[in-house]
């Protein structure tokens, strides 16, 4: 069983429960989860996982194992958190820090819809925010001071997430 949509339900996987499908990318697919932990310890992460028409492909499972070793080694208020990188029924996924808000490409779509400008020092600190966030991840290094060389290709509005 693949994470994919079953009977209409999504997966419970072993400490996490998919409640949605967030989206669907080239190389993988993101849900919104929640992770039971003990004491009826509850809370929303994200589910990244590789599309399961990709998991034959070598050069993309381990492209999507570079993605999730990279990317736990960052921490960088900027960048989301990383929380488990592991392995269900032959699938490899990213838990990742749910971020309780909405993209840019969201506030922009209802700027425009209004007619209405994002305020100048608004626009500035997301701008200089998510620069923040490039730079650190630009600069990084592993535990022996080597450069990562992480190039991200990924930046769009939909990557730069808003919190209320």
């Amino acid at each position: 069983m693949k994470m994919a949509e079953q009977d209409d339900e999504l997966l419970v996987m072993d400490k996490y429960h998919l409640t949605q499908r967030l989206a669907v990318g080239g190389m993988g697919e993101i849900f919104l989860a929640e992770q039971s932990g003990p004491r009826n310890l509850k809370r929303q992460v994200i589910l990244k996982s590789l599309r399961p028409e990709m998991l034959d492909d070598p050069e993309l499972l381990g492209a999507f194992i570079d993605e999730a070793r990279v990317l736990s080694s960052l921490n960088h208020p900027n960048i989301v958190a990383i929380y488990e990188v592991g392995e269900w029924n032959d699938t490899p996924f990213i838990i990742m820090e749910y971020i309780e808000g909405f993209h840019l490409g969201k506030l922009l779509k209802y700027c425009v819809k209004r007619n209405i400008y994002v305020p100048f020092a608004i626009a500035t600190r997301i701008i200089r925010d998510a620069a923040l966030g490039l730079d650190y991840a630009h600069r990084a290094s592993d535990n022996s001071s080597e450069p990562l060389n992480i190039v991200h290709r990924d930046i769009s509005l939909g990557n730069i997430m808003l919190r209320p």
